[in-house]
């Protein structure tokens, strides 16, 4: 019976998008899916159910610890396990794969940003993955990606790529994220997180790519004619950046106004869209833009930007101009002063939310896999003796 093996090397605390999108596909394939998998795992992931399908390898605990030891592991020990394993089929879920990969792979690129926007990358992603991913897309037997938008950047920067062979499979959304109505559970989040009763709300790392300083600009015009109103900005930021985020708020004299919760819990995550008025998310580019469909799921009207976050958000949000702050406070202001029409945009992003289930896209994930597996077998049976 083939084994295919999951790289969910990547796993390491505070998760990101990637880290969450890579961990809750394994536990989906864990839940819903039927082909022997084993996921290769860090020491000290969090839980990924149990299943008699799906065995989990744990390596060692420097490979977990250190980002470069991990890479180290993955070019060099992870190509012998699989050799050792004769493992049919490696899906390498984060952007890149071992350039000595002896199976057939399937790799999932989130996006290009190096390629498309290297202004808001670090120096080392963009050596690490300008140097890996031109060979993983080569030698992908199938490639993933979370949108059309990105499959469509894919295409435009690896023109050898056949359009047959990107499957467009978007992630899921857990059943935990939910609107929640449980006050005990909503006062306990507001009190830890010391939040204001009227607040706009933006999830997700405090980097230049997501445009802070522009909904930090935003903000200052909102607020200007709602004194009630507040910004929390929800994410980890290093010191370069929030050196950054700390001038714009004193520079909009908003410094009252502005909270910065850090990295919030999975748990509370749910909450904290739940108690906030509107979700902004003024991107300059995203692979998918998991955050405001996570907004919409619990019940937080959501103002985006273009791209891929439009794609999937569709009507059921508020575009805005990433480039133009007042763009951005008038998007704001729809939602905020118009009852009727935030209503009708909470019901769209219910709706719309449904349509992300990891039971989809695990079902889709194993169909890819299939796919290449049957190509592969066909291969060898063409291979004259």
């Amino acid at each position: 019976m083939p084994e295919i093996f999951y790289n969910a090397m990547v796993l390491r605390e505070p998760y990101s998008g990637v880290e969450v999108t890579v961990h809750q596909l394994a536990c989906a394939l864990a839940r819903y899916g039927s082909l022997r998998t084993c996921a290769c795992v860090p020491t000290g992931h969090r839980a990924i159910p149990t299943a008699p399908h799906v065995r989990l390898r744990m390596t060692c605990a420097a490979a977990s610890r250190s980002r470069l030891l991990r890479v180290a592991w993955e070019q060099t020990v992870l190509p012998l396990l699989l050799l050792r394993a004769r493992a049919s089929l490696l899906h390498a879920p984060a952007y890149v794969a071992p350039l000595l990969t002896p199976c057939p792979l399937v790799l999932t690129i989130h996006d290009l940003h190096v390629m498309t926007h290297p202004q808001f990358c670090r120096t080392r992603n963009i050596l690490h993955y300008k140097l890996l991913i031109p060979p993983s897309v080569k030698k992908a037997a199938a490639i993933i990606t979370f949108s059309s938008y990105t499959k469509n950047t894919v295409l435009a920067h690896f023109p050898a790529v056949r359009e047959e062979h990107i499957h467009v499979i978007p992630p899921g959304l857990p059943q935990t994220m939910a609107h929640c109505t449980d006050h005990t559970r909503l006062q306990a989040v507001r009190q830890r997180y010391d939040l204001p009763a009227s607040f706009l709300l933006f999830v997700g790392d405090l980097t230049s790519r997501k445009n802070i300083l522009s909904l930090i600009d935003a903000f200052a015009i909102a607020q200007s004619e709602r004194p009630d109103l507040h910004l929390v900005l929800a994410g980890a930021a290093d010191s370069a950046a929030a050196a950054v985020i700390d001038a714009a708020i004193h520079r909009n004299d908003v410094r009252h106004r502005v909270i910065l919760t850090g990295y919030v819990s999975a748990e509370d995550l749910p909450v904290l869209y739940s108690l906030a008025q509107a979700f902004v998310f003024p991107s300059h580019d995203e692979g998918f833009g998991l955050p405001p469909i996570e907004a919409m799921a619990c019940g937080c009207p959501v103002v985006c930007s273009g791209g891929a976050v439009l794609e999937n958000c569709g009507a059921a949000a508020v575009t805005c101009d990433p480039g133009d702050r007042t763009s951005i406070a008038s998007a704001v202001s729809l939602l905020l002063d118009q009852p009727a029409f935030r209503e009708e945009k909470i019901k769209a992003g219910y709706r719309k939310a449904a349509e992300f289930t990891w039971e989809k896209s695990a079902h889709a994930t194993e169909a890819v896999y299939r796919s290449v597996l049957d190509a592969s077998a066909s291969a060898r049976q063409e291979i004259p003796a």
